[in-house]
């Protein structure tokens, strides 16, 4: 499984502020923008949709008092940019990462082929969040 580990996270947000960036792309090219808010026990919105051929800049927002995991097999065939605190990685999948309270990960992709994917939390401190309920559903239309 690939992972981008906790020490690459806390690297990044070591590295400074989140920095705004201008968006590059002409009027005409459609972008799927949705933010997932990481709360104890729960992600909100819970269920995704998402365009197959059309880009995604998938925001995840950990609101919560506890370090969260974003799992999920969605991405792990894709091109992804991951951004952390303005620092962009680019990577080819991604299956998990652990994000931080109060932090904020940008991923941007594009999906390519249809499917629904679990996306969960594998965390286990305080309580093991996938048995309180912290899951969802990725779709790619």
């Amino acid at each position: 499984m690939r992972r981008i580990g906790m020490l690459f996270i806390l690297c990044l947000f070591l590295t400074g502020p989140f920095v705004a960036q201008a968006d590059e792309r002409s009027p005409n090219e459609k972008l799927q923008r949705t933010t997932i808010r990481l709360l104890d026990y729960r992600f909100i919105p819970s269920q995704i949709v998402l365009e197959i051929g059309e880009e995604v800049e998938l925001t995840l927002v950990n609101e919560g008092t506890v370090m969260h995991e974003f799992v999920t097999n969605a991405l792990k065939d894709l091109e992804v940019d991951v951004e952390i605190n303005g620092v962009v990685a680019e990577t080819h999948g991604v299956v998990e990462l652990e994000i931080p309270p109060k932090a904020k990960v940008v991923l941007r992709f594009t999906p390519e082929k249809p499917g629904e994917f679990p996306m969960d939390c594998h965390a286990k401190k305080p309580k093991d969040h996938l048995k309180e309920g912290m899951s969802g559903k990725l779709a790619f239309r």
